[in-house]
């Protein structure tokens, strides 16, 4: 998927291009590196001094060096898409693929993060991980507005339909996302009652 981050203008999109000019020579040093070397040869230092930025710098925009390698960010929930899904009134479902689509940052070049994971098998267990904590912190703000069974249940629904997008699809936006998820959980619901 390319990135689904809306263009800035002024002071704040100079800043913006900036940060996404550093998370993309931290991510690409580390899929050098990590490809050629592997998870545990290489070291965050290693990865920072190819990049050209401190290890502070490096851990604001990666929790680890798996995560670099891959490019997934940590998840964490936009306070503005937390409010839009807590006062919501259309489908739990429905507004759970907005609410992922406005959290979940999938990498831009998924042809080499797949290829990645082929040839380095050790980095399945990190691609497992950001999937966990991005469905716990979504089950967290779903758990808010109904019970925790029918917020597991939906939230497992969403999230599995964001593998079956990654894997289909490209999308230019978050809103383009969105539909993607939607209709993957349709289809899915589809061959349920098939």
């Amino acid at each position: 998927m390319t990135s689904t981050e809306a263009p800035a203008t002024g002071d704040s999109g100079l800043r913006e291009r900036k940060k996404q000019q550093t998370r993309n020579a931290i991510h690409e040093a580390a899929l050098d590196l990590v490809t050629d070397r592997g998870l545990a040869g290489v070291t965050v230092e290693e990865i920072c001094a190819a990049a050209g930025v401190s290890p502070r710098t490096f851990f604001n925009y990666f929790p680890s060096k798996g995560n670099a390698a891959l490019g997934l960010p940590a998840t964490t929930i936009p306070e503005g898409a937390r409010e839009a899904f807590a006062t919501a009134e259309g489908s739990l479902v429905s507004d759970l693929c907005e609410l992922v689509a406005q959290t979940v940052n999938l990498p831009a070049d998924r042809s080499r993060m797949k290829a990645l994971v082929q040839a380095r098998p050790e980095m399945v267990p990190t691609m497992l991980q950001w999937m966990a904590d991005a469905r716990l912190e979504v089950y967290e703000v779903a758990a808010a507005r109904t019970d925790a069974d029918s917020a597991r249940t939906a939230v497992t629904l969403v999230m599995a339909a964001v593998i079956e997008a990654a894997h289909r699809f490209t999308v230019g936006s978050r809103e383009e996302l969105a539909d993607r998820l939607r209709g993957v959980v349709a289809e899915m619901g589809r061959l349920a009652s098939a």
